[in-house]
């Protein structure tokens, strides 16, 4: 069971990251974190798409298994859940798709804010649509701040 956190900041997640010490191109950090990693909004738990066999490592030292939907099997730990795929909504990227436009911030590689901005206008849930709004004032923001 994921146990919920406090808000973390940007570099509250990073450091949790770290911590785990998974290998290079086998995890990327999405969901909401990236919001934070943008200075968007915080966090209060860690999704991270994983590869297959990391996702089996994680299982075998200890984290539970949790099943949420058909197509959505995870690992849990602390304020971690890792997936092996994101097939929850019509915009279900692979970790490769992810790690292509992958920001990697002080070591840790996180979606982009285009990826994530995609998946949560398919998934469309109620805090998807909030989340595309902060989003959206976030990108105009930086057009203006670009030009």
């Amino acid at each position: 069971m994921v146990l919920t956190a406090s808000f973390m900041n940007k570099w509250e997640i990073i450091e949790k990251v770290k911590s785990l010490n998974l290998p290079n191109n086998s995890y990327v950090v999405f969901g909401s974190c990236p919001l934070a990693i943008e200075g968007i909004r915080e966090s209060n738990d860690i999704d991270l798409l994983v590869s297959g066999e990391l996702h089996k490592i994680l299982e075998s030292k200890g984290w539970q298994k949790m099943v949420k939907g058909p197509h959505d099997t995870s690992v849990v730990r602390d304020v971690f859940e890792a997936h092996d795929n994101w097939n929850f909504s019509s915009h279900n990227p692979t970790l490769a798709d992810l790690l292509i436009n992958a920001k990697d911030v002080d070591g840790v590689k996180f979606a982009s804010i285009d990826d994530v901005r995609r998946w949560k206008l398919a998934s469309s849930r109620p805090k998807d649509l909030a989340d595309l709004k902060l989003i959206d004032a976030y990108l105009t923001d930086h057009v203006k701040e670009s030009v």
